[in-house]
């Protein structure tokens, strides 16, 4: 033991053995000391929680079917050396180890949930040989910066933290989920949700340069705000070298192998840290080759790995380019924070193992959460890779891509505009010829003591977005007549965003009504609203005025986010896809951290609230934006593109949209540009009869 135990902790470990026997197998000794005292550290030594933690803990083991654990076999020898999961050099200021996920390392379509929870069981088993991990418990980093929905698995972030939390010998302290982009949308909320009710004031979300508030510096490492350069590999070897002279896998093998063969044969030798005793296990000769020199197989410099065997050891050596130096020591003369049981900050060689890239976005969709309600916008057969999608567009040249939209164009809505016919509501629409379909149409609550029956009516229509239900209502530009209605809307569907592609007035024509006061400290009165300006940044392409939503009926105010799109040519389409890629960018953004702000006053879909985009009739410029962001929010999902698939199936909400064929061809041009912005594409040399038409 590295701890010496008192003598009533003596006697509870006893207590331990003799519940446990009575419990499992009378006439064998199912685990070592060690592994008891593990479990109860964990509970404070409480025999019976501590029993309750060992049964949770089996349980999750033999439901995942992680009987034995042999590293050198694949594909947990593949796990382990992917740098998923790894356990960290620093602790925390308090003593805690620290654990790091690395997201954006994870393809859930080339591994199993198995293969990942027994690569983080080997690694954990290993980080609580010391009783201060024991003591101090260990912090969770969930690293979800550079990831995709593609590296996103929701069922195997429950299984980890149902294990971590319930089921594995140490206390969880706390769980870190370092944000991405991706975060705050459908379904990484639903994850969030899971996170706050399992672990409530234990789980904390933060920007990866916040980490730094709650961690020291010296422990975490560059990329997430700190200083340490880890070798995700020399760890690994570290692992390895604290078992070298005994026999691999761990003390529970045991009492699964009794499990599983339903049988107790009795064998010499001891099993993994553990004292002599009767064991059932078979897994001596499987690990016994283990013991034999498995530097170059993990592709670690021994150079750099002679000292890692004592990597639970207080102070630990490590050569630096000839240089001996103690890791008890800071280089600028500050004493670090704890160090835990991992190996010391080693020089990360140049090998194959440790270049760990981000993957290639995958292939395959992952499964939705059963509780997401269903867009209509999921991934089919049909979609193109970005080679693919270059290919397609040389092949059919400009003028075949138009054809392809005029295909489109021939077909007739599919649906009913009987609601926008109507005489009473004729008047608020905008133009004669561009109306709601009716089974996608906004309603808004009737007004009370009205009879008018036309009041629940307005010009605008959910939306779904990628593997989002309604995550758009595309309006027309509001009319003054219709500008109370356009803020009962935005009220009642809680919207914090707004999108604005057209100017108010275009070549000498109105195209939309001033519907929001436009100087800052101007306040307008719409019906029972009152809406404020409080402030505008100015960018080079668009302009965000930040207004305040007072409802004078309720009492209640809301910030709304106003984004003016300025740079939309007075005919045709932007040259370049670059601004309105920005612009994107910066809605999505703001979109995520409006959510957070908006806290428990959300209780529909997890992605949040509708963003309202309008343009003048709401189905061109409206179009084109929601298209863009529909392909490449797949785009970063799963890799693929369909812009004929998303502009068809569009249109079946808001009738028309994409409403010229040069739209229609700056989608697909957008979303080469985007590709070569994010590295997934070289920049393509066009010839000019690709890009020729018949109107040329």
């Amino acid at each position: 033991m590295a701890e010496r135990l008192t003598a009533q902790e003596e006697l509870t470990v006893e207590e331990f053995f003799t519940e446990l026997k009575n419990r499992e197998q009378p006439n064998v000794v199912l685990v070592s000391q060690n592994t008891a005292v593990k479990f109860l550290i964990a509970r404070k030594f409480d025999v019976s929680r501590a029993i309750d933690l060992f049964q949770a803990y089996k349980n999750t083991r033999l439901k995942e079917g992680i009987y034995n654990i042999n590293p050198d076999e694949e594909p947990l020898r593949s796990e382990l050396l992917s740098g998923k999961f790894t356990v960290l050099p620093g602790r925390d200021a308090k003593g805690a180890a620290l654990a790091l996920f690395t997201a954006r390392l994870h393809r859930p379509d080339v591994t199993t949930h198995k293969a990942v929870l027994q690569a983080i069981i080997y690694q954990l088993d290993r980080a609580i040989e010391r009783v201060e991990t024991q003591r101090n418990g260990l912090i969770f980093i969930y690293d979800m910066t550079s990831s995709t929905y593609g590296n996103f698995d929701y069922e195997l972030c429950v299984k980890i933290l149902n294990l971590l939390k319930g089921a594995f010998p140490a206390r969880l302290k706390c769980v870190f989920i370092v944000s991405s982009p991706l975060w705050f949308r459908a379904p990484f909320a639903v994850l969030r949700l899971f996170v706050r009710e399992k672990l409530r004031e234990r789980v904390c979300t933060v920007k990866a340069h916040e980490l730094a508030n709650h961690i020291p510096m010296e422990s975490l490492p560059e990329h997430l705000g700190g200083s340490s350069k880890y070798s995700h590999v020399a760890w690994i070897q570290a692992c390895v070298n604290s078992t070298q002279g005994q026999q691999k896998g761990d003390c529970m093998d045991n009492l699964f192998h009794s499990y599983t063969l339903e049988q107790n044969p009795v064998s010499d030798g001891l099993n993994s840290n553990c004292s002599p005793q009767t064991v059932t296990d078979n897994t001596q000769q499987q690990h016994n080759h283990y013991l034999e020199n498995r530097t170059s197989n993990f592709h670690a410099d021994p150079s750099s790995l002679g000292n890692l065997q004592n990597w639970n050891g207080s102070v630990v050596t490590v050569n630096y380019d000839g240089a001996d130096i103690d890791s008890s020591v800071n280089t600028n003369g500050r004493k670090p924070p704890p160090q835990s049981e991992t190996p010391p900050d080693t020089p990360l060689h140049k090998h194959a193992s440790e270049e760990l890239a981000v993957p290639p976005l995958p292939q395959k969709s992952r499964p939705l959460p059963t509780v997401m309600e269903m867009s209509i916008h999921l991934p089919e057969d049909g979609g193109l890779h970005i080679q693919e999608l270059v290919q397609h567009i040389k092949r059919k040249k400009k003028k075949g891509i138009y054809q392809e939209y005029e295909e489109i164009r021939k077909e007739p809505p599919s649906g009913t505009f009987d609601y926008s016919k109507k005489p009473y509501n004729q008047i608020k629409n905008r133009y004669s010829d561009v109306l709601c379909l009716d089974q996608s149409r906004v309603k808004l609550n009737l007004v009370d003591d009205d009879d008018d029956e036309t009041s629940d009516y307005i010009n605008a229509s959910f939306m779904d977005g990628y593997k989002r239900k309604n995550a758009y209502i595309a309006a027309q530009g509001p009319l003054p007549k219709t500008f109370v209605d356009f803020w009962r809307m935005v009220w009642e569907q809680k919207v914090l965003i707004i999108v604005m592609t057209t100017r108010v007035v275009e070549r000498g024509r109105i195209k939309c009504g001033q519907y929001w006061p436009l100087e800052v400290g101007q306040t307008e009165e719409y019906g029972q609203f009152l809406i404020r300006n409080i402030h505008i940044e100015m960018f080079q392409d668009f302009k965000l005025s930040h207004l305040e939503v007072y409802n004078k009926e309720t009492g209640e105010s809301r910030d709304v986010a106003h984004y003016l799109y300025m740079s939309w040519p007075d005919f045709g389409v932007p040259k370049s896809a670059s601004a309105m890629l920005d612009f994107r960018s910066q809605v999505k953004q703001h979109q995520e951290a409006a959510l957070q702000a908006f806290g428990s006053e959300w209780t529909g879909p997890p992605g949040g609230p509708p963003i309202v985009v309008h343009c003048s009739a709401g189905i061109g410029r409206t179009g084109t934006f929601c298209t863009l962001d529909i392909c490449l929010s797949r785009l970063e999902d799963i890799g693929t593109v369909d812009v004929n698939q998303t502009v068809k199936r569009m249109r079946t909400q808001r009738a028309f949209s994409i409403q010229t064929w040069d739209q229609y061809y700056f989608c697909y041009m957008a979303v080469l540009e985007y590709a070569q912005r994010k590295g997934l594409l070289a920049p393509v040399e066009w010839s000019d009869s690709d890009l020729e038409t018949d109107s040329e």
